[in-house]
Parts: C-alpha cells; structure tokens; sequence
C-alpha cells in the first residue's frame, strides 16, 4: 500500500511514537509519504533511531506561501463541488468559533495544495496523526481525491475544551473517516459517545514502543539511595510541581534519594525556582530534553519512573504517555495519577501505583513505598514489562493498525466511496493474535 501520513510538522523531533509506527510500516513493506502541515522549530535534539527511516517522499512542509495557493486554486477550479460541499460543511461545523473559523481558513489552502500534489500518486490511504488539524486536512485531501482517511486521537485534541483550542470539526472527521483509533479504551468510548449511532468504526489502537530499544534492565544497587526519574515536557498537565513538593515530604521522612528531571517547555523557570525555594537543589536534578537512546539510559539507572498527571481547568490531560511504556518495558514500575487512559497501563499493585491528582502527600507516601519495598518495586516492574510486550510492542500495534487500514481498504475501493461501515475489530488489551498482512 501506499499511505500518507499527514502529521503536524517536519521533521518530527518530537513525535517519537510517529516515526516508529512509520519504521515499521516500511518495515512491513509499505510505501510511505509524509504531509507536515508546517515547518518544524530546529531542534538540538537528535534520535538515531531515526535512521533507520527508510527514504521517503516528504511534501513541502511551508503552511502558507504563494506555492500553496496557486496549488489550491488549481484543486478548487478542478472540482469546484466537493470542494464547496466539504468546505461549507467544515464552516458550518465550526459554527460562531472564531478560532476555529480561523484556523479553517488557514489550513484549508494547505489542504487543497497536498490534494493537488496526491492526485496522481496513486494513494491508497491517508493517515493523520491527531484529530485536530491533521484529521481536518487528511479529510480534505481524501474527499477532493476520492481516497479513505483514518486518524488516531490522542488526547489535547479531544480533551481540550478552551474556545481556542477545542476541537470544533471533530464530529465531522469521525463522520466521513472510514476508519478512527484511540490510543486508550477511555478515549474510544468517549468518541463513540460523541457518535452514538455510527460509531463502529472506531476503535483502540494502542500506541507501540521499540523493545528492541526498551529492553528488560536490572535495576541499580540502591548505595547511594533510591534514584527517581521524570522525563517530560514542562507543563502543568505533567504534575511535576507536585512531584517537586512531594520531593519536599520525602525529605522529611529520611528518604534518601535523587530526582532526575529532563525535558523543555514553558514552566522550566518555575520548577527551577521551585526547588531552589524547597532548597532541594542536593536532591533534584531539571536537565535538558534528551534523545530516545538517552532516554533509554536513564531509565537503566533509575529504580522508579514518577509523573503524576492531572487533568487542567479546561480538560486537558494526557493519554496514556509515551514514556510511561518505556519505562515500564525496561523494568521499572510506574507512580502517576488514575486519569483518562493511564489505568489502562499503570495498573494498581500490578504494574505501578496510582494516586489522586494535586496530591504531594499522596505521591511521596507512594514513592516511600516503592523504597522502602524491594520484592513489590521488582515484581511491579517484571509485571510491567510483561503488559508491555503483551500491549504496546511496536511491531505488533502497527501490523495490527496496518491489518485494519488494509481490511477497509479494499471494500473501498471496490465501493467507490470514502466510507465503509462494516464493523472493525477491536484492538482489545487482552488480544494477542498476529496476522499476515498480504
């Protein structure tokens, strides 16, 4: 097959999970072509697992530029109806939102222009990564192009209800997307909620992870105490204020022991001033954002991953994070809070420990534990490695992604439409079939 990705920016520093599942797509013998919607900040940092991305087509990534719209005007003059139905139902959609009118109005030239650039490639598939505006443009592209479209959500582009950021064509991405996934069982049946009569074709898709990276770990000798790590981006929905202030209560009780922090983001300042005024400077280390492979060393030297999570004013939250299942696949069990998907992967007194959120005595009481016992924190950690290689390896989510997009693709074709509604199979926790893909 030949599908493309419409993600939200080149190159894709951040979105490990994204170029994985594209590793392992090509692995599985696809052909790969990649839509940003914009053009990537440079960052400094760099995951050699990167190079084992084959080559592929990359569009152009610029959002806007005189390229673009020359581009969308030729898409729009050659199929003048759908182009007006789609759009008009867009706009509709978005209502008396300014900001998502707004952001119609910016994205649709882009859209227009990679349904141009697609026309004769001989596309099978398009495939967004977030429901926001990577689903809103694959589903441009694929109703101007006549091909099927799937997305996967995530979580901000759901959760978030704020004016500005809420997602207001998500209801029309779930209706025309032949195929939707969630990364958790929580945020499928909460998208079948928003469709509740024509919702089968929504299903979970659990996020995968390189175990060929994340590999099972003994963990350190504890002679210099227990070593705590949080990787992540400095924002509010991570909960690392009130990691800082459990660090506070563990110090109280003799709890000897390290936090290391990495990560960038807009609250880097505060947590950094944070510590200084809990004078926890000895025992709290905030260093830089780290690649994949250094993620992976971290994670060998620590005996316990920490993040507890919260749910923000306006609903945002996480999904189910990323570095949670690399932690876990490594051997180590997890402390976070029993929101949104997270209990689908941090399981109590199984694979982790799971607390109230906002709750600095809560965390430090669950890290004391984890101390304080050696055969729970080992057991926690060989159980959770077991989930991990039974739920979130790479090489099974993807072909099991892969087994569904191609399973829809054919009766598309054959149907002519953009649409099929026959049922799609669940990607269940508990399911360990392996199927070959043709």
């Amino acid at each position: 097959m030949r599908i493309v990705y419409v993600v939200p920016a080149h190159p894709l520093f951040s979105h490990t999970f994204i170029v994985n599942e594209m590793i392992k797509m090509q692995e599985f013998g696809q052909e790969i072509i990649l839509a940003p919607l914009h053009s990537a900040p440079n960052s400094s940092v760099r995951h050699k697992s990167y190079d084992q991305l084959q080559s592929l087509s990359i569009l152009p990534a610029p959002l806007l530029n005189l390229g673009v719209g020359v581009l969308a005007l030729r898409m729009f003059f050659s199929k003048p109806v759908t182009a007006l139905k789609t759009l008009i139902a867009l706009h509709y959609q978005a209502g008396l939102n300014i900001y998502a009118q707004g952001k119609l109005i910016a994205l649709v030239p882009k859209a227009m222009a990679t349904a141009w650039r697609l026309r004769q490639e001989k596309v099978d598939w398009i495939h967004a990564h977030f429901a926001s505006h990577t689903a809103t443009c694959a589903g441009i592209v694929a109703s101007l192009i006549g091909i099927p479209f799937s997305f996967t959500a995530h979580a901000y582009d759901v959760y978030n209800t704020t004016p500005r950021h809420r997602n207001k064509t998500l209801h029309w991405s779930l209706r025309h997307a032949t195929r939707v996934f969630a990364v958790s069982h929580y945020m499928a049946d909460l998208l079948r909620k928003r469709l509740p009569k024509r919702n089968d074709h929504i299903s979970t898709a659990y996020v995968g992870i390189p175990l060929d990276l994340f590999r099972p770990y003994a963990a350190p000798s504890r002679d210099s105490g227990i070593r705590l790590l949080c990787i992540a981006r400095f924002d509010e929905l991570k909960g690392i204020d009130t990691l800082i202030d459990a660090c506070s209560i563990l110090r109280v009780h003799g709890l000897v022991f390290h936090l290391y922090i990495y990560g960038d983001g807009p609250l880097r300042k505060p947590l950094i001033a944070q510590v200084a005024r809990l004078h926890l400077e000895s025992c709290v280390t905030i260093g830089d954002a780290i690649c994949q492979e250094e993620v992976a060393r971290q994670m060998r030297g620590c005996h316990a991953f920490v993040m507890p999570c919260r749910q923000n004013k306006s609903g945002d939250m996480d999904g189910i994070p990323t570095v949670f299942m690399e932690a876990m696949a490594i051997g180590r069990p997890v402390v976070s809070c029993g929101i949104s998907g997270i209990p689908e992967l941090v399981r109590p007194d199984e694979t982790g420990l799971l607390v109230p959120q906002n709750d600095a005595r809560a965390v430090a009481m669950a890290i004391l534990r984890l101390a304080r016992d050696d055969r729970l924190r080992i057991r926690l950690g060989q159980q959770a490695r077991a989930l991990i290689e039974q739920q979130h390896d790479n090489r099974f989510t993807t072909r099991r992604l892969l087994q569904t997009i191609s399973a829809a693709a054919n009766p598309v074709r054959e149907s002519g439409g953009s649409r099929v509604d026959a049922p799609c199979n669940q990607f269940s926790q508990d399911s360990d079939v392996e199927k070959t893909v043709a």
